[in-house]
């Protein structure tokens, strides 16, 4: 009986069926953007995965493994003019076209991937925005400015500009989300805008949430084994009494 009950149990809240598949749906600027999906075990977080400039869904491969061992979900998109997402307003887009106004466009990307997830029952409060160089921009402007607001962010080797997308106003505005920034010190120009963001927060009395890693850019970052489980244990952990 004991182990009917216990077999029972574990099928209701983790669905072992669940396989990553590939999902397609459209931001608000009609763009046709493509991801990779897994669903999460019952009422675990799902992580909304922005890659570099000229990379694409793919370069999560480490991070999504560890995700699905631990029960989370993802959503690893191929941001507009990358990969799958080659299309928008019907004709055919390269990110090596995308200007200042287009880079910065593709934030609602991830705000289209957020209302997906809501849509299919991932609140945003069970949602984590995590972005990878000029993902990390983009992933916090989307929070910033969009309508559905992350349990949390995640910046991997943020800028303070990157082609042409800023980030300190975002970063030090008020919020209720909180971000955790990772970066290496020999990565100069993504250590030294980490530590200004962070330094601006908390002179606006915005909690601050760093991490060192040992070296690399980006998701190669994650070649240091620490780095992936810190991040999602930073991310599981409940946010302090009276802050995110």
């Amino acid at each position: 009986m004991r182990i009917t009950l216990f077999l029972l149990s574990l099928f209701l809240t983790t669905p072992v069926w669940a396989q990553e598949r590939t999902v397609v749906f459209t931001s608000t600027d009609n763009c046709r953007i493509e991801a990779f999906y897994l669903a999460p075990s019952s009422g675990a977080l799902v992580f909304v995965n922005a890659h570099g400039l000229g990379s694409d869904k793919n370069e999560w491969g480490n991070f999504q493994k560890q995700l699905k061992a631990g029960g989370y979900g993802y959503l690893s998109l191929d941001l507009r003019g990358h990969g799958g997402s080659a299309r928008c307003n019907g004709k055919k887009l390269r990110y090596t076209s995308l200007d200042e106004a287009g880079w910065n466009a593709a934030s609602r990307d991830i705000e289209a991937g957020a209302a997906w997830l809501d849509k299919r029952g991932t609140p945003p409060e069970r949602q984590v925005f995590c972005g990878a160089s000029i993902g990390a921009n983009l992933v916090l402007k989307a929070a910033a400015e969009g309508s559905l607001k992350p349990a949390a962010l995640v910046l991997l080797s943020p800028g303070l500009n990157y082609a042409g997308v800023q980030t300190p106003g975002y970063f030090t505005a008020p919020r209720a989300f909180r971000v955790l920034t990772v970066a290496s010190r020999a990565d100069g120009y993504a250590w030294e805008s980490a530590a200004a963001l962070n330094r601006a927060a908390m002179a606006k009395g915005l909690p601050a949430y760093a991490l060192e890693a040992a070296g690399g850019h980006g998701v190669d970052m994650f070649k240091t084994p620490s780095v992936i489980p810190a991040i999602i244990s930073w991310a599981a952990q409940p946010a302090p009494a009276g802050k995110k």
